[in-house]
């Protein structure tokens, strides 16, 4: 192994050498790097293989059958789906932790060649498994979508192409979360192919960079207790950030004498924000659910307006939200690699904001069923809205995605359906009540960041929680 690595680094060190050297020896050397960085989660935890994500006996399966029923994609999808949530395991990728892999090789061989070729049968089995479940996916997502053509059909109707189409019915909310994913795994390989033929001797530092854009047969969850931990790090510095700028102004302010007055407005605006904000999460009862429909209810004249709503305020750019609000809520989204969609460096708070919408649409417009959804899919669900902690049990998952749709979805369409003419502006309500859930969650007793509340909770008369 330590053979291995010699031989790996003396070659990344000098990749323009090979380039002029020999450019075809150079592109086999970088697609053997690639398929070697591609099973390094076996040994290291950063990536994780196809075959660790899908059970041996489905994967025959899959294989060996070029002709699948529709009915039979759930169970896969379902199995598919969760791969990011769950620890993968594997008969054909070596599913061990790092420390009882090196003990499996150390009682095997201790002949250095043998572990040297080992390790590279490993790394071509890893990276084939992998090419041959995003195939299967692929396949899988093409007879979700025939039953969604097959659905329009029967009601006069056509698929459209694109994100559209996605939300035409027909299918489960598993099926829909498979096409969304499937979708969200083929612009990164397309990201993945370009870098890799347009930078190749820079393509291994891309992965090891942004190693969350590797389609997700190679990618492996995040832990939940990591996520939390990093949601509540985002929620108290986005609160140091707010009432930094309301009491002290920005350095580029001094390069402007003629901005005075716009600076001082800017921040008597966060100041009042700063007093309202303190105002609601003091008042009584405004935990959970409760917490977020008081929220909305205060802020209902600016979710409603009798006019159309402008770019801005659809975009919460300018005065709609605070910066410092709009940069908080991207840490908190992006603490879960699986909100990071195809973008090597995260999504922004909007475009989230929007990913989140369509999928709140498909649920209330096809009825699904909140406890028909399994635990991962809820799980996944809850932190893509910033819901909950990893502690939170499947009924307080399902109460509080519920109350979601109802505040976001459901009350609003009757709302602008008794009431002609009026707008509503659905990407405020929904930054909003992403933000409390985020505040509600580093408050909650459960969350990972145990720390943040001892410095409180030290104050009161009841017993400190710690866990």
């Amino acid at each position: 192994l330590h053979l291995s690595q010699h031989l790996f680094i003396k070659t990344m060190m000098h990749p323009p050498t090979i380039h002029r050297r020999n450019n075809g020896h150079n592109r086999l050397t970088i697609f053997f790097i690639t398929a070697l960085s591609l099973s390094i989660s076996v040994h290291n935890g950063l990536l994780a293989s196809a075959s660790a994500v899908v059970a041996p006996p489905i994967m025959a399966a899959r294989l060996g059958s070029k002709t699948r029923e529709s009915t039979a994609i759930v169970s896969n999808t379902a199995r598919t789906t969760t791969k990011t949530m769950t620890a993968p395991s594997s008969a054909t990728a070596v599913a061990e932790a790092p420390g009882d892999f090196a003990d499996a090789i150390e009682k095997s061989s201790s002949n250095p060649i043998t572990q040297l070729g080992k390790y590279v049968k490993d790394t071509v089995v890893n990276f084939k498994n992998g090419l041959v479940q995003m195939n299967t996916d692929h396949r899988s997502c093409n007879d979700i979508r025939d039953k969604q053509r097959t659905f329009a059909k029967a009601n006069e109707t056509t698929r459209p192409r694109g994100v559209k189409g996605l939300q035409t019915g027909g299918i489960s909310y598993e099926e829909y979360d498979f096409l969304r994913k499937g979708l969200v795994d083929r612009n990164k390989l397309f990201a993945v192919t370009v870098v890799s033929l347009c930078l190749p001797n820079y393509f291994v530092y891309y992965m090891w960079s942004f190693p969350d854009m590797m389609p997700s047969p190679f990618s492996k969850g995040k832990d939940m207790k990591e996520v939390s931990r990093e949601r509540c790090h985002a929620v108290i510095s986005t609160l140091l950030d707010i009432e930094k700028g309301a009491r002290v102004a920005p350095w580029s302010a001094k390069l402007n004498p003629f901005g005075r007055k716009a600076t001082e407005k800017a921040m008597e605006r966060l100041t009042s924000f700063v007093s309202l904000g303190c105002a609601n999460m003091e008042e009584y009862g405004a935990v959970g659910s409760n917490g977020g429909k008081m929220i909305l209810k205060k802020l209902k004249p600016q979710l409603y307006s009798s006019t159309p709503l402008t770019k801005q305020q659809s975009l919460l750019a300018g005065k709609v939200v605070p910066k410092q609000i709009m940069k908080g809520l991207t840490k908190a989204i992006s603490a879960d690699p699986i909100n990071k969609g195809s973008s090597p460096f995260g999504h922004g708070a909007v475009k989230h904001i929007e990913s989140v919408t369509l999928a709140d649409e498909f649920l209330v417009d096809q009825g699904i069923d909140i406890d028909s959804i399994n635990s991962a899919l809820l799980a996944e669900a809850c932190s893509e809205r910033l819901i909950g902690g990893p502690s939170w049990s499947d009924e307080e998952r399902k109460e509080a995605l519920s109350s979601w749709l109802q505040e976001t979805e459901i009350v609003p369409r009757e709302t602008i359906k008794d009431n002609e003419g009026l707008h509503f502006n659905g990407n405020l309500a929904r930054a909003a009540l992403m933000s409390y859930n985020a505040v509600d969650g580093t408050r909650d007793a459960r969350a990972d960041s145990s720390l943040l509340r001892v410095m409180y909770q030290g104050q009161s008369k009841g017993p400190v929680i710690l866990k």
